[in-house]
């Protein structure tokens, strides 16, 4: 099964629908994890995952459970396409960052650049990733705006705080 932010973006633009606020887990059939997302941020589930985005539309997520690293290396390379193609973003490789660090306990990685798009402005464009269990590796791709980004700061943290293996 391919897994990718355009196939979700699909999905959600031509059926949306709400997932549970609050605690979602994923894959939804048999969960390797669990994490708590704002209500406000109104979740919305495809097959593949789930898409939240803060209230002021600063920064977005969208969680997904990847088998493999090759499934990894396809959601970098299918959401970076999505954005440079179908956005019109322009994704500074120069300014390729990677990071490995902590959060609620856990082990996580980073991957991110500086972005800009006419529509949106200046951004953070990036992926985290972190082992759930049995190999699988949960993945987060994210964009926020560098504009009033600081006021999802501490919202994000406790989302990625919240990431929990479930046995």
């Amino acid at each position: 099964m391919k897994h990718s932010l355009i196939a979700a973006t699909l999905v959600l633009t031509l059926f949306p629908a709400l997932a549970p606020a609050g605690t979602i887990k994923l894959p939804e059939d048999k969960p390797a994890m669990n994490a708590n997302i704002p209500d406000d941020w109104e979740p919305e589930k495809s097959d593949d995952g789930i898409l939240a985005e803060s209230p002021d539309n600063v920064a977005t997520i969208y969680l997904e459970v990847v088998s493999n690293e090759k499934e990894m290396d396809g959601v970098i390379e299918e959401s970076l396409k999505w954005l440079t193609e179908e956005h019109s973003v322009k994704v500074n490789a120069a300014t390729k960052a990677t990071k490995d660090f902590e959060e609620g306990g856990r082990k996580w990685s980073r991957i991110s650049w500086d972005g800009d798009s006419k529509e949106w402005g200046p951004a953070v464009i990036g992926f985290l990733f972190t082992e759930v269990g049995d190999g699988k590796v949960l993945t987060i791709t994210y964009w926020i705006s560098k504009k009033d980004s600081e006021k999802n700061l501490e919202t994000l943290g406790k989302i990625f705080s919240s990431v929990k293996s479930v046995p």
